[in-house]
């Protein structure tokens, strides 16, 4: 049967329908809104996803280099290795050649020699020695043809050490009248290779009537003055004979000098014909004597006169000098290069550098060495050693030496690498790394360390058993400074103490090291320490 609704029926259904529709577009607008927000939020928190993600990326450390320190204490070591050049100079120089031998003063007695050097271009000339030989005009072209018997059979006139050109000239005033004398002579570079030089004319005879230079130079002491540690030696010196003053020798010692006894005290030095005053630093208070002999060009030598030959020295310079620093080696071409920077010494003054050389590196590591003849003295800040074995490694110890012969340490180096130093930068790009939450990990296979910041101070002091250190290099924003905040642009230091720590970096050794950013990506890197370490600082990376 079909229903008939009436017509307040009908409105009642009319107002549910109303309702229903209300209802439903309120929830769709609440889901519409539920649907907005969720989306918001996971864009949001995508976005921060993807920023967190990107600080990863773009916060990089980059490592530059990393440097070993064999010491420690701030000395710089007194021996050096280094590996000798693969190359030797073996060539002789070229060149060389004696112009004209002739007559050069009759009263005196004197010849003159005229030469060009010879030309070396290795490594250079070092000396040239000039030889008289005595003999039998027929005999003598083949003597001096000889290096053997120039040597043998001749006398050593002079040596010279610098100021290797043409046109030399030299007079010999130790000839005799009515002889006939060759002259050769013999050029040397500084790896000791040598060559005769050939001749024009290298013979002469010397005439009858010819007088020679007898008559010794003359001298006296006149005074001797204590002046701080030293003391002041004025004398006066002339030459009679013609021939003049060549050197004058000057000797002291504990007892009183005499000319049968000079040969037992000590030669202090040998100066020019001009010098008049000298200053002697003995090495301890008390009184000593001093005596000087003058030597003319004829070979004549007097022992000077004395109006005082001693003084009662109250002040002696007993402190040893500082050693020398930034000592380095290196191999050229044809040499050993050695450079270091200035001792100091602030009572008597540095006297120079003793350097004493051998395949042995424990034989220079001791006081014992001074006991030693050294291989070379220099008053150079350098030296450059020609004279060894391809790929030989040497070692070297540099040693200043004062006025009163008090000699600086022997400071040897560590077997193994002491402070790591690792110089770091930002990437391109990258967002600043803050270093109060960066660690380090390391490990050489023994043992593991792991470090913090020491933000109490800056530099290789700041390294300890658990904490590294740092210094600036370049802080364009000086916010590294501040606050250990590294922006881009700004390069750093780290160091490292692997004493302290436990590590052990001798050669050969295999280190793992981990530098972890608090937002970043960590760098991984594994060094090896080289299997030969001939400095203080190792270049590892």
């Amino acid at each position: 049967m079909k229903k008939i609704y009436s017509t307040k029926e009908e409105g009642d259904i009319g107002i549910a329908t109303l309702i229903l529709f209300i209802a439903i577009i309120i929830v769709a607008a609440i889901a519409s809104s539920l649907i907005i927000y969720v989306g918001v939020t996971l864009r949001e928190q995508g976005e921060k996803v993807a920023a967190d993600a990107t600080t990863q990326i773009t916060s990089s450390l980059r490592i530059l280099n990393i440097l070993g320190d064999r010491d420690i204490d701030g000395k710089d070591p007194s021996v050096v290795g280094v590996k000798a050049p693969i190359q030797v100079d073996k060539e002789k120089p070229s060149g060389g050649l004696i112009l004209n031998v002739s007559v050069y003063s009759t009263a005196p007695l004197a010849v003159e020699i005229k030469w060009n050097s010879a030309v070396d271009t290795g490594t250079g000339m070092a000396k040239e020695e000039l030889y008289r030989v005595e003999g039998d005009p027929a005999t003598l072209s083949y003597v001096l043809s000889d290096e053997y018997y120039v040597k043998t059979l001749g006398v050593l006139v002079s040596t010279f050490t610098s100021n290797f050109t043409d046109s030399r000239t030299f007079v010999d005033y130790g000839v005799q009248p009515g002889k006939t004398y060759g002259y050769a002579i013999i050029g040397y570079d500084r790896a000791g290779n040598h060559r005769l030089y050939s001749a024009i004319n290298q013979t002469v005879t010397t005439p009858a009537t010819g007088v020679p230079d007898t008559t010794p130079p003359t001298g006296n002491i006149d005074s001797l003055k204590e002046a701080g540690y030293g003391v002041l030696i004025s004398w006066t010196a002339s030459d009679s004979g013609g021939s003049g003053i060549m050197e004058q020798k000057i000797y002291r010692s504990r007892q009183p000098i005499t000319s049968s006894n000079i040969n037992n005290t000590t030669l202090i030095a040998v100066v020019g014909s001009s010098v008049r005053t000298y200053v002697d630093y003995p090495p301890d208070t008390g009184v000593w004597y001093y005596a000087i002999v003058g030597i003319d060009y004829a070979g004549n030598k007097a022992f000077y006169t004395a109006t005082q030959d001693n003084i009662d020295v109250t002040m002696a310079d007993k402190e040893k000098p500082t050693n020398v620093r930034a000592l380095r080696g290196e191999s050229r071409q044809y040499s050993i290069h050695l450079e270091w920077l200035p001792a100091k010494d602030n009572e008597t003054g540095i006297k120079g550098y003793y350097i004493y050389r051998s395949t042995d590196y424990l034989k220079l590591t001791t006081p014992e060495i001074f006991n030693s003849e050294p291989y070379a003295f220099t008053t150079n800040t350098y030296f450059d050693d020609y004279n060894y074995m391809p790929y030989q490694v040497y070692y070297y110890a540099v040693v200043a030496v004062d006025n009163a012969s008090n000699y600086g340490e022997i400071i040897a180096p560590q077997s193994s690498i002491q402070i790591l130093q690792i110089k770091l930068s930002l990437g391109p790009g990258s967002n600043p790394v803050d270093f109060n939450t960066v660690i380090v990990e390391l490990t050489d296979g023994k043992i593991e360390v792991s470090l913090k910041l020491n933000s109490s101070g800056f530099g290789v002091s700041a390294a300890d058993s658990e904490h590294y250190g740092m210094q600036v290099i370049n802080d364009p924003t000086g916010e590294f400074t501040q606050s250990y905040i590294l922006d881009e642009g700004a390069v750093v230091l780290m160091y490292i103490n692997a004493r302290a720590v436990g590590l052990t970096l001798t050669p050969q050794t295999k280190v793992v090291m981990k530098i972890i950013p608090g937002m970043g990506i960590p760098i991984y890197k594994v060094i090896n320490i080289p299997a030969i370490m001939l400095n203080r600082y190792v270049q590892i990376y």
